[in-house]
């Protein structure tokens, strides 16, 4: 599994999201992390990672109000955040 720079992370998502990503963000490359080793251990994970990166507004809200019943509360930002962070993530499976 190659790991992307916590550098290249942040400026990637810095420039999408034209703000500043950096120590306070730590959690988001954690999450990357995760996403890759996940992603990498099982192809079907994998496309379920990737479905999730092409879903329409509708299918966003669906999926905020399905990690709400599971306790996890997300803004519509953090569900785009999440989203932006599986597709680095997914550069990196090898």
């Amino acid at each position: 599994m190659k790991r992307p720079t916590k550098k290249s992370f942040y400026e990637c998502m810095s420039l999408k999201y034209n703000r500043k990503f950096g120590k306070d963000d730590s959690y988001l490359y954690d999450q990357l992390i995760e996403i890759i080793a996940e992603a990498s251990k099982d192809s079907s994970r994998m496309m379920e990672l990737a479905e999730l990166t092409v879903m329409s507004k509708s299918d966003r809200l669906i999926y905020r109000n399905n990690q709400a019943c599971k306790g996890i509360e997300l803004t519509p930002i953090q569900v785009d955040m999440y989203l932006s962070t599986i597709e680095f993530g997914l550069e990196y499976i090898t």
